[in-house]
């Protein structure tokens, strides 16, 4: 007796002790919450009443393995759309289940010849992508085997796909690598862009993790290493090591878990009126089904839509989880958002420069003309260009770097890229300051032509840049506090009108051309360090430019840049913080004013000494981020996807 008393005293104290430590881990995640926030972006989401909707498990097969299925998830799609509620897809590409008689049925979206079934399922995944969903994969199969299980883990949505018990191969990354690269195979062969990695619940090793994270830049699951898992996002800014280095990763997490039931509603909303972090959560779509009905038409069919059958939820009936869980985060003051606005770039390549290559001589443009930016470095006596291959997925071989051009370069000799005779390709620009001589390399197949003259500039121009006039080929540049407008008198290039814009700007002023009024034509925006001003010049229908307009950076941090991330055709302003590693955007609202988005990126690329740069690299129509590391001579990338469309 004595004995058994003494064994359930401490089997009482084993429970405390895992009771006391699960509550001081808890206690110490809100301590790091409110006491560790450095202005790093650690916590970007807390105090912002952010909300993100997941919808789980959404493969060809299941619940949505018939017409009728695929017409009530069409229609649980379209409700949250017209809500303006941005939303996520977690996709399962390839679906397996045992039936009842012992045959298996597949369906995949990388099927050869897909059954009708299969062929809706991916064209509605293609038009939820079109509208502005974002579409992630959720493992390959969600399960394991090709044999019954006694746990079910043989079918997908049920099973675990990686570190499944009894099943020591599924521990490997070697494994894990092997399904990642089916899955990306299947949303190509789909023609669908995966924006994120799920792992079956979340069940995977750490290694493998850090397979998915060489592949994929975003992680939407929680990072079990890290306190933060519970109430925000987490980001690395290590190198990936599998395959091909790249920089960075980032987790997202749904700390509000998942809608079961009514009491799981009842219980979000509660949590969301004293929350301060993230308001993350998922359901699967199918829980909404029961809340549909078919549309019928005035003979008594059930209506069509694009072969697929209508249904709308049910006029006066109870409110379903999704109605319940819109309006209520809506009352509670939360906004929801897309992934691309909770992290605002995602991490993708790294590029790798000649070891000679210092940051001001590396340019970016459009020199293949294929629409993506490639890399440019100048040598002493040539010039390389590595084309740009930067889509989606990232860890893959990139091109190596091409010798364009045999040309000797004098020091002072300032190099940039612009379309000199429209042809949709950037070709090298020279200008001397000393002498004002100017000349040109037409860019051609897979070289630039040898450089010649074109024209004369006035000598002594400082911060020579490609301005968009409206029509034709011109530059913008400071001589001093004179600010000079440089328009091709001819279509040759060899000729430019050259006029002085009052006022001018403070000495010190560092000039940046972009579009902040009008998609057609670039303005003139200066930033000067002694003065603390930063201005707009804009130029009107004639050419001429505006008196300077101020604009409130007072948000600011880090070095300058001018891009246009979302896609719209008007140019933000993006600073780049390099020693913490955090990028910051100011979104151009066309009337002169920047508003900071509500989340920084990073920490991502923080070193003291990198350079970063804005370009389109994968020619998406946004502009990406690149950041140059001169002792590694390394060029990372951190692609845009943000806006309605892809």
């Amino acid at each position: 007796m004595k004995s058994m008393l003494l064994k359930n005293k401490r089997a009482a104290r084993a429970r405390i002790i895992v009771i006391c430590a699960a509550a001081a881990l808890i206690a110490l995640a809100a301590f790091v919450l409110v006491h560790t926030y450095t202005g790093a972006n650690i916590y970007p989401n807390k105090d912002k009443k952010h909300a993100m909707l997941r919808l789980e498990d959404v493969g060809p097969g299941g619940d949505y393995g018939s017409i009728e299925g695929l017409g009530k998830l069409r229609a649980v799609f379209d409700y949250i759309a017209s809500e303006r509620i941005p939303f996520h897809v977690a996709v399962i590409p390839r679906r397996m289940m045992l039936e009842e008689d012992g045959a298996w049925t597949e369906r995949g979206i990388d099927d050869p010849d897909p059954d009708e079934v299969t062929a809706h399922f991916v064209e509605l995944l293609r038009h939820v992508q079109a509208g502005g969903g974002v579409l992630g994969m959720h493992g390959y199969t969600h399960q394991y085997g090709e044999a019954e299980r006694e746990d079910g883990g043989h079918n997908s949505g049920t099973g675990n796909e990686f570190k499944v018990k009894d099943a020591p191969e599924t521990n490997d990354a070697s494994y894990a690598a092997a399904r990642m690269m089916s899955s990306l195979k299947a949303f190509e062969t789909a023609g669908l862009l995966p924006a994120f990695w799920e792992s079956p619940h979340y069940h995977d090793t750490r290694e493998q993790e850090k397979v998915f994270r060489s592949h994929v830049g975003i992680l939407y699951q929680p990072d079990f290493f890290s306190l933060r898992s519970l109430k925000d996002l987490n980001a690395y800014d290590s190198v990936n090591p599998y395959g091909q280095d790249t920089l960075g990763s980032v987790y997202v997490p749904a700390p509000y878990s998942y809608v079961s039931d009514d009491s799981s509603v009842d219980g979000m909303l509660k949590k969301a009126e004293g929350d301060n972090g993230l308001a993350a959560m998922y359901v699967h779509p199918f829980k909404e089904f029961d809340y549909l009905e078919p549309v019928v038409g005035p003979d008594g069919e059930p209506e069509m839509k694009d072969g697929l059958p209508v249904y709308r939820y049910t006029d006066g009936g109870e409110p379903s989880y999704l109605h319940r869980l819109i309006s209520g985060m809506k009352e509670r003051g939360y906004k929801w958002q897309s992934l691309h606005d909770i992290v605002p770039f995602t991490p993708a390549h790294r590029v790798t420069l000649p070891p000679s290559a210092a940051a001001a001589d590396i340019l970016l443009g459009n020199i293949t003309g294929d629409g993506s930016d490639d890399v440019l470095v100048r040598e002493l006596r040539r010039v390389r260009v590595i084309p740009g291959s930067y889509e989606w997925p990232r860890n893959r071989m990139q091109e190596a770097s091409e010798v364009w051009l045999q040309e000797t370069f004098a020091p002072e000799e300032r190099l940039v890229l612009a379309d000199v005779n429209g042809d949709g390709k950037e070709d090298l620009i020279g200008y001397d300051p000393v002498s004002g001589a100017l000349r040109a390399g037409l860019a051609d197949d897979r070289r630039f032509l040898a450089m010649e003259p074109a024209g004369t500039l006035p000598p002594g121009l400082e911060q020579l840049l490609p301005f968009r006039f409206g029509q034709g080929l011109g530059f913008i540049a400071r001589q001093e506090t004179r600010i000079l407008l440089i328009r091709a008198v001819n279509k040759s290039g060899d000729g430019w009108d050259i006029a002085e814009a009052e006022p001018g700007v403070p000495e010190d002023a560092v000039l940046y051309a972009g579009r902040f009024r009008d998609a057609s034509r670039d303005d003139l925006l200066f930033r000067s360090e002694t003065e603390g001003t930063t201005a707009i010049l804009y130029q009107d229908d004639g050419g001429k430019l505006s008196a300077p307009v101020p604009v409130d950076v007072s948000w600011k941090s880090g070095d300058l840049m001018v891009g246009d991330p979302n896609g719209d055709g008007l140019d933000d302003l993006i600073f780049y913080n390099a020693s913490k590693g955090v990028w910051r955007v100011g979104e151009n609202n066309g009337e002169g004013r920047f508003v900071r988005l509500d989340n920084d990126y990073g920490p991502w690329a923080g070193e003291k000494g990198r350079i970063g740069f804005v370009a389109d690299m994968d020619g998406n129509g946004k502009s990406d981020i690149a950041s140059y590391d001169q002792t590694g001579n390394v060029l990372d990338l951190a692609l845009s996807y943000r806006g309605s469309a892809r």
